[in-house]
């Protein structure tokens, strides 16, 4: 009776262990959570609203080597803002940010032109965040640092279509991404 009793228990722990294993399934055509794509409409305090059209690319992340993980770690966002070049968002402490620095963004009273740096962050769930610009004292005056609100809403879908995971990670255990 004990040796039923352990087989059993044996064959139960073997069942939980492969119901939990599930299916493995490729990457497909997957959206990571908090991943933006699109056009969005921005407006910054101060400023005249804009558009910033954002491209993601995603690599796959592999947790217990079943299923990837989809995350927005593993992503870098294309951010190409109307009145600045290109940029990449990276994620930081749950934000998206990218930074553009200006060596002659600021003018001084004298008209001479001094270096800025400014850091747009913002959230992906509720589109809000900052623009940070900071300067040092190469004006004659201290250093400083302006900090105004950001917020951002979805206005169209990209002209072109974006593959967000480019690579195709074969099924199962290890894998391998081409």
């Amino acid at each position: 009776m004990r040796f039923i009793r352990e087989v059993g228990m044996a064959l139960l722990g073997v069942v939980a262990v492969l119901g939990l294993a599930g299916p493995a399934h490729a990457q497909g055509n997957v959206k990571a959570p908090g991943v933006p794509e699109g056009v969005y409409n921005v407006n910054i305090d101060g400023q005249a609203a804009t558009t910033w059209e954002i491209f993601p690319i995603c690599v796959p992340t592999v947790g217990d080597l079943r299923d990837p993980l989809l995350l927005p770690v593993a992503c870098t966002l294309k951010v190409t803002p109307a009145s600045l070049a290109g940029r990449e968002a990276n994620m930081v402490d749950g934000q998206w940010q990218f930074v553009y620095d200006d060596s002659e963004g600021r003018t001084c009273p004298d008209g001479s032109k001094a270096p800025q740096q400014t850091v747009y962050r913002f959230d992906s769930y509720n589109w809000t965040g900052q623009m940070k610009v900071l300067h040092g004292g190469e004006c004659n005056d201290q250093a400083g640092m302006v900090v105004v609100p950001l917020t951002m809403s979805f206005k169209q879908p990209l002209s072109i279509p974006v593959t967000q995971y480019p690579l195709q990670c074969e099924p199962g255990g290890l894998r391998r991404c081409f």
